[in-house]
């Protein structure tokens, strides 16, 4: 192990451990919730208090999870505010209720009874942590989905992630880490980092990445957790295109200097939209790529939230 990767495998105790928010974002799930929920009740951290935030869904799954879950506290948004703003409401109420940390999860995720606890370790014993992120696995392949964020492209608008694991360190410095399991520790949402709701949903640990380095903060990804994750690749969905396209002009416009916003219309306006356009409609998608019209349209002209996210 590397000298920078050296931290307690001790167990806390909850006389003197950190207070820990950690919140399970919920929309229209009901088993993988419940999964979810359970492999953090059987967390061996002890100071923690855990709930489902559950986004407006419109079905019974509330009602449903309840059921299985008597003894959680289950909290309800008034209507959908998109995974950012949802997890925001969690961030601001372990802020306002003296948190030290806050961990905002996913609905479809599994970890180990130690996740929580190495968590905590990391971002205490290191100062400058603004979150700690773990390793993403595919729950259905085993397989690494993504270490770290390793950059951002402002010419493309894309993130960079990393798949490698490096064999002798378990503590990884990274731009941005994944988003289904991140802990938050109270210093970066004091200096106002949270996740940028003008998005709604997909590009944000990236944002989070750029907010970070402007607050003085940095992020961690302890390897020692593993984050199983059950996200299926939705190919073709038309949000999903839409939100995708938006976002990467918006962060291009937010973050770039002007001479990227050039290249970015450039390469993709120009090029790429057009040819993603004739291909999928050749393909039988032309939903999808209307949708990713509509998403690079919105960007240009500055829409962003909820606008048109929630009807497609």
């Amino acid at each position: 192990m590397s000298s920078n990767a050296a931290v307690s495998s001790a167990p806390a105790t909850s006389a003197r451990a950190p207070r820990v928010l950690i919140s399970v974002l919920n929309y229209r799930s009901v088993d993988d919730t419940v999964v979810a929920v359970r492999s953090l009740q059987k967390q061996d951290y002890q100071n923690f208090r855990l709930q489902v935030l559950d986004n407006a869904s419109p079905d019974d799954s509330v009602p449903r999870v309840r059921a299985q879950l008597p003894d959680v506290d289950i909290r309800v948004t008034v209507e959908n505010l998109g995974y950012c703003a949802g997890n925001n409401t969690a961030l601001r109420q372990g802020l306002a209720e003296g948190c030290d940390f806050v961990i905002v999860c996913n609905q479809d995720i599994e970890v180990a009874p130690d996740a929580v606890r190495r968590l905590v370790e990391t971002a205490a014993s290191h100062p400058d942590a603004g979150v700690v992120g773990a390793v993403e696995l595919c729950h259905f392949t085993d397989t690494v989905r993504a270490t770290r964020g390793a950059g951002f492209s402002l010419w493309t608008g894309r993130s960079i992630w990393s798949e490698e694991l490096p064999a002798d360190e378990m503590l990884l410095r990274a731009r941005y880490v994944q988003g289904a399991l991140v802990l938050f520790t109270r210093r970066a949402l004091e200096a106002g980092v949270f996740m940028n709701e003008d998005l709604f949903m997909y590009g944000d640990e990236a944002d989070l990445g750029f907010q970070l380095a402007r607050a003085g903060l940095k992020a961690y990804v302890d390897a020692r957790v593993i984050v199983r994750h059950k996200n299926r690749t939705k190919y073709y969905n038309s949000r999903a295109g839409y939100l995708h396209q938006r976002n990467r002009v918006y962060m291009v416009h937010r973050y770039g200097k002007w001479y990227h916003r050039v290249g970015f219309h450039l390469i993709v306006g120009l090029v790429e939209l057009p040819v993603k356009v004739v291909v999928r409609t050749m393909q039988g998608r032309a939903r999808f790529a209307w949708a990713c019209v509509l998403g690079y349209a919105d960007g240009v002209m500055g829409r962003t939230g909820a606008a048109r996210a929630t009807s497609l």
